[in-house]
């Protein structure tokens, strides 16, 4: 129930609220059906985890579990303060619902009337707006206060809860704080931290883990047969257990961008400058979207875990791969590790106001490289 929505934390093509599949998380789903068969379930939830692994499938599938299975009594969910230690058991089908009940179709289609989700929206100019506007919540909030229309649950999710902005974070403590009865908040987010803790304090939280290489791989077998067992062990590998990530990789021809920035930065402290300026016209082609977007999260990705692991000590370091285990051995030895500490927020504020600023996107990945020499 809303209107212009765009997801934020999209899986796959199939995308969260129609996506009938779970991996990964068996042991959350059993942590929220024990929840749930308790008689003691806490109101609030926030579900976290890198991008990409299942959090809005998970909340999504647990909206609908909870559809199929409503209170048995009038306030069967618990206050704010409920039982923090309840057990994980293992259920067998978690919270499975077969994908041809009217439940799943209602959910799907964004017709089921006690579903109500909070996420960004496009704007009238058809952009997707940056922020969750105040004016959602407070839908939100209205949409708590009505009576269900199927007599069971009503479940708000959140999704995307770090984009609310201070207004509409406010006006949502206002149901965290005093919840309707029998109103379920699955709050969904990547970057918990820049919640207030209020807005934390009043959830209960559920951590999802990053998927296992293997169950990437067999992910995107099964999403993108088309690309071979090699590709997607390496497609995994970048990925770092996010299925989400490795798709957008794939889609947007991830393995050899990844390979051009890779081959340019091979040579650091120097840095070939017709190799940066080709890569940065392959980026900012007209058309090129896709590839843009996976050229700056794996030149951010890269940047980060170079960084990290050369702070460390690369040697140790088995994420890394050959060339990148060189690069890091480099900028440890040299003084290029308190230049790129440096440049790594230099480069996240480029990142963010390139497209808000409208900033010439060529320029942009030119500024970004030529930064680390």
């Amino acid at each position: 129930m809303n209107a212009k929505a765009a997801p934020v934390d999209d899986e796959d093509d199939v995308g969260p609220r129609t996506n009938p599949d779970l991996f990964g998380h068996a042991g959350m789903e059993d942590v929220l059906k024990a929840a749930h068969a308790s008689g003691k379930l806490p109101h609030a939830w926030l579900i976290t985890g890198p991008k990409g692994i299942g959090k809005a499938t998970l909340a999504y599938r647990f909206a609908r579990y909870l559809f199929q299975n409503p209170p048995d009594a009038p306030s069967a969910a618990g206050g704010l303060f409920a039982d923090d230690d309840i057990p994980a058991t293992d259920t067998g089908q978690g919270l499975y619902v077969d994908p041809s009940s009217p439940i799943f179709h209602r959910v799907a289609a964004g017709g089921h009337g006690d579903l109500f989700t909070v996420e960004l929206q496009l704007n009238d100019k058809g952009k997707l707006s940056t922020q969750i506007r105040v004016d959602d919540v407070r839908a939100a909030i209205d949409f708590a206060h009505m009576t269900s229309s199927e007599g069971g649950y009503k479940v708000i999710i959140v999704d995307g809860a770090e984009l609310m902005n201070g207004a509409s974070e406010n006006a949502f403590l206002k149901i965290l704080e005093e919840p309707p009865a029998d109103t379920i908040i699955l709050m969904v987010s990547h970057n918990p931290g820049r919640l207030l803790p209020t807005t934390r304090s009043r959830c209960r939280m559920l951590a999802l883990k990053p998927l296992a290489p293997e169950i990437v791989s067999n992910l995107m077998a099964q999403h993108l047969p088309d690309v071979g067992p090699d590709e997607a062990a390496e497609l995994a590998r970048l990925s770092e257990g996010s299925i989400g990530r490795a798709l957008t990789l794939a889609s947007g021809g991830g393995l050899e961008i990844y390979r051009d920035i890779v081959g340019i930065l091979r040579t650091l402290p120097s840095i070939d400058g017709a190799k940066v300026q080709a890569l940065a016209a392959k980026l900012s082609k007209v058309g090129a979207d896709d590839a843009y977007r996976s050229g700056i999260e794996l030149y951010r990705w890269w940047l980060s875990r170079i960084v990290l692991a050369a702070s460390r000590g690369a040697d140790g370091d088995k994420s890394l791969g050959p060339d990148e285990k060189d690069i890091a051995q480099r900028a440890a030895a040299t003084a290029l590790l308190p230049v790129w500490l440096l440049r790594l927020d230099d480069a996240e504020s480029l990142i963010r106001s390139a497209d808000p600023l409208n900033l010439d996107r060529k320029q942009v990945v030119l500024s970004l490289f030529l930064a680390l020499a």
